[in-house]
């Protein structure tokens, strides 16, 4: 059950609203740009790292038109001096090392360097990740896990929440949480919870948005060794087996989730999400720990 590699990244070109009768104005001018997806794990090979090119805005492509499988890509330990380079995987869509002879390790700077052809423009960006410390794990004996009735309560009939408890990773004060119902569906969700009322088309419409909740753990105390959190029960919506996936993340993660959702100010201006990557690139390169905890939510 423990480090379960799972990460879902979504990029996008801009949230674009209005206000009253307020008009946002673009600047029509395309810029060619690599899209970086790359999340490396301690303990593991690296895989999964994914290469796309950005569009203009207003254009819908074929998704698979946007991966770039030809890209020069290469990660270097800084305290080594040694570059392993990476390999496209056409049945992925993503690049990773062929090797055997490397795992990322815990507490090291990695340097990601890529060259790539976009739209007739040779592009090049780097970025630099620091793994997390060794040390990180879910406290499994007083964490949720086994069944659990919705809305449990106690003997004082007070609901009891979902627990949570970490060992922290030293230095580390971000931790993302990634819950998802496993037997997710119109069928199973709890249409009479205790928060909203929900209609069974719109369980269906929006069944992604009940099926995969987010949650963090932030501005964790640095001297703290362990940290409780209660995952609360509006992040349950289905009568379902849960994963709960729990990453202590570096600081090129922390910045860029938290701030590339948000790229509007109240002023109508725009402004760019904290991305850790220099040259012709976006997107991340951070580095995480995970580990991964199952429980079922029943009536």
């Amino acid at each position: 059950m423990k480090h379960i590699k799972v990460l879902t990244l979504f990029f996008s070109l801009g949230f674009l609203f209005s206000c009253g009768e307020s008009v946002v104005e673009l600047d029509k001018t395309y810029e060619p740009k690599i899209v970086l997806n790359a999340i490396i794990y301690p303990g593991q090979k690296v895989s999964g790292i994914s290469v796309t090119k950005n569009i203009p805005i207003n254009t819908q492509p074929n998704p698979l038109t946007l991966f770039i499988s030809d890209a020069d890509l290469s990660i270097t330990d800084l305290s080594s001096g040694k570059s392993y380079k990476l390999t496209y995987n056409s049945t992925k869509l993503s690049y990773e090392y062929k090797g055997s002879d490397w795992l990322v390790d815990y507490d090291k700077s990695y340097k990601l360097s890529i060259t790539a052809r976009v739209e007739n423009t040779t592009l090049t960006a780097t970025s630099v990740t620091k793994t997390p410390k060794k040390g990180f794990s879910i406290i499994d004996e007083e964490t949720v896990s086994g069944e659990i009735q919705y809305r449990e309560t106690d003997s004082e009939g007070k609901v009891k929440e979902l627990s949570l408890k970490l060992n922290l990773s030293p230095e580390t004060n971000y931790y993302p949480i990634s819950l998802v119902a496993l037997d997710a569906g119109d069928s199973t969700f709890i249409y009479d919870n205790s928060y909203v009322e929900v209609k069974k088309e719109d369980v269906i419409k929006n069944l992604e948005r009940y099926k995969y909740i987010q949650r963090q753990i932030q501005n964790v105390n640095p001297a703290a060794l362990t940290v409780d959190f209660d995952i609360n029960w509006i992040s349950i919506w289905f009568y379902s087996r849960y994963r709960m996936i729990v990453y202590a993340a570096d600081d090129n993660f922390r910045l860029y989730n938290l701030t590339y959702r948000s790229v509007q100010e109240f002023d109508g201006n725009f402004h760019e999400p904290k991305i850790n990557i220099q040259g012709d690139a976006i997107g991340v390169f951070g580095s995480m720990i995970a580990d991964t905890v199952y429980f079922k939510v029943k009536k």
